[in-house]
Formats: structure tokens, sequence, C-alpha cells
């Protein structure tokens, strides 16, 4: 392990977090992982590239040190941004398969156990199969959260990259709500927010920005059509700023114009039902518990249930997603233990089925050693924002 000026974190934090990994090896009886999800490699290693596309996987080993393989144009990104001594890269026209097996075979991996992340998105099952046929004498078991464990609490330097991210997002909340006018069009307002979180130091988020309008606002992970507003339109927002890889989200609902009931009064259930799962967050709740006082709260107000869990873990990030959904999430029964340190996106939100839309409201949040911490409310108030309608 080596030293490296651009590096995200100390090569402390990444000695520590390679031993908790090789901790969950050992309970697990695993003498090689396998690992191919780009947040997990980023987290172990601080290698990072938009080319995950390309098949890479690091080989972590019970002992010594870690060996990445990657396809050959992503050399100088091992070189600079990590703390990897190790590396192996395919060139154009070799099959990466053929040079996985061999290199984890001259590791002496004969009779061991192996483990593959099955769960991920950029291992599919054809890679999978191959490997598993060109690397015979070893036992596979499936390595699926054996990083995103260790990810779930996050560390003090995790936790100042989220809020610069939250800060991003806040930026961006700002600048999307003066460009929401008449007139105006979800593209300029989709520009908007990422001209404004750029500015603020954000990177390339996890996902595009959800901005959509009118009848088209009840479309889940809806973006920017081009469509222009008008007036009487509901206007959703909900988008994140990421630093280092580290996301903070939130989300907002506009009205241009005098809102009625049927949209200012379910933007009132879902608020009350966001204010009561962060009043009940805290180190020895449950993930239930959090959900349970959301959904009991905006139920009260008689429009129905939300269709989806009431918040997930966040934190690195790469696209498709900015959310961390498959290590943690806020659903009903759920009886994991909040402790401190993880922080959550809570993200309530009803269908205005009259209008065709949707209103939500969201923050993201760190669990604290006495309750909750929410990173994304310092600027733009939570309440149904009120748009004037006297043109751009």
């Amino acid at each position: 392990m080596r030293d490296n000026e651009n590096l995200p974190f100390e090569l402390s934090e990444y000695q520590r977090r390679l031993a908790v990994v090789r901790e969950g090896m050992a309970e697990r009886g695993i003498d090689l992982a396998l690992v191919s999800v780009p947040e997990n490699i980023y987290y172990l290693t601080g290698y990072t590239t938009l080319g995950y596309y390309m098949y890479q996987t690091l080989l972590v080993p019970i002992d010594g040190e870690p060996l990445l393989l990657t396809y050959i144009e992503e050399k100088i990104n091992i070189e600079r941004l990590s703390w990897l001594e190790r590396f192996v890269n395919y060139g154009v026209g070799e099959d990466p398969i053929e040079v996985t097996a061999r290199t984890v075979a001259s590791l002496g991996v004969a009779g061991k156990t192996l483990s593959i992340e099955e769960s991920g998105y950029f291992f599919p099952v054809r890679t999978y199969r191959r490997l598993v046929a060109e690397l015979s004498g070893v036992t596979w078991v499936d390595g699926s959260g054996l990083v995103e464990s260790c990810r779930l609490i996050k560390s003090p330097a995790e936790i100042a990259y989220i809020r610069g991210a939250a800060n991003a997002a806040m930026a961006g909340m700002v600048e999307a709500l003066a460009t929401a006018r008449i007139g105006a069009t979800e593209n300029q307002v989709a520009a908007a927010v990422y001209r404004a979180t750029l500015d603020q130091g954000s990177e390339y988020p996890g996902s595009p920005p959800y901005v959509i309008s009118g009848e088209r606002s009840g479309l889940p992970h809806g973006t920017w059509e081009g469509r222009e507003l008008r007036e009487n339109d509901i206007v959703f927002l909900e988008f994140s700023g990421c630093v280092k890889r580290y996301s903070a989200a939130m989300m907002r609902t506009a009205f241009l114009g005098d809102p009625p009931a049927c949209v200012a009064d379910r933007a009132t259930a879902v608020i009350d039902g966001l204010q009561h799962a962060i009043d009940a967050i805290a180190p020895g709740a449950t993930s239930g518990s959090v959900d349970e006082a959301c959904r009991k709260a905006m139920l009260s107000h008689g429009f129905g249930d939300h269709t989806h869990e009431t918040g997930y873990s966040i934190g690195v990030c790469y696209p498709p997603g900015w959310n961390e959904s498959h290590i943690m999430n806020l659903h009903p029964g759920d009886e994991t233990v909040l402790r401190p340190n993880m922080v959550f996106h809570l993200v309530p939100s009803l269908i205005v089925p009259e209008l065709n839309g949707h209103v939500g409201f969201s923050e993201t949040v760190a669990v604290t050693e006495t309750g909750c911490e929410v990173l994304t409310d310092k600027r733009v108030p939570r309440q149904l924002q009120l748009l004037p309608t006297g043109g751009r």
C-alpha cells in the first residue's frame, strides 16, 4: 500500500476498511474475494473511473496486497488515483476472463474458497459462468454484501464529503426554483440544477436530476423533456450533489400559482410524515420503527400510503443511481438497528391523481450519537414552494 496525494482519504482509513472486509471474509471462510462493484472498488482503493462499463475486478486475498485487473487504458488511473501497487491490465483483443483466470490461478488458489459479488450490476451471468468454468478445483461462494456492510457506517471524513454534497444540492435547489417560471422549460430548470451544483463543487451525480412538471410530475424517476412550465403546474424536483463520489440528495415540490387543496393538503401530509421520520431516527431505533412513524403520520391525513420505502442508505455512488438501498433501506417490519454515522435519504411522497401529478419532500440525514441531523434543509424550507406567475 503506497501513499498518494490524490487519495480522498488517509491510508489509515483504507487500512481499516480492508481489515474489516477481511474479518468478514474470515467469518465466511473466503480465501480470495473478487470485487467488481465500482463503488466497492473505489471504497477500498481510491481507484475511480467512469470506464467501469469495461470489465474490471479487484482481487482481495485474506492475506497480502490486493490486485486490480482492468483494461489497459485505465493503468494511469490506477497509478495516479489509488494506493494499489499490484495490478494486471488486459489489452485490446485480449479476453479479460482468460486473463482473470490466469491471474487468479497464479495466486495459488487450488482447493480454496473464492467469492464473487453475484448481485453486482457489472458482473453478468455469462461472465460468472465463464470464470467458474475456467477455474476448476476451487469452491465458489457469493460475496455480495461483504464490502457493503462496511460502507453502512460512515467515517467522519466520509460525512464531511456528504456535507459538501448537501451544500451543492441545496445550491441547485435554490437555482432550480429561481428558474422555474411560466414559459421556462424543464430543460432550463435542469440546466440551472447542473450549473449551480457544479459551481458548488459537485462532480457528475449518480443519477440525472428529476425535473418534471404539470401532468408529467407523476412520472416516477422522470427527467426533463422540454415541456414549458404553465400556470397551475406542479413542479417536482429531486437531485443530488456529489463530492468525491459521496452523495446527498433532496426533494422539493413547487406550484406555479395558487395550489388547490389536492396539492396543498398532500404536501402537508408528506411533510408531516417526513418530520415524524426525522424525529424517530436515533441510535437503537429500528428501520421499521422509522418507517412506521412516517407512514402512520401520513395515513392520518387520509390520502393513503406512499408506494415505496421511507428512506435508504446513501453514500458512495456511480451511475445509474445515488442510493445504497441494496445495503439498507427503511421499510415496514425491518428490525435492523440504526447506529451513529449511518446516513439516509428520507423520501416520502404522494401521487396527486386529480392532476396526474406527484408531491414529495426529502432530506439527507445523519444518525448522531443522540438523534438525527438534517443535512439538506438550510437553504430551501421544507414547504410547498409557491412560485410567481408573472412570467420569467
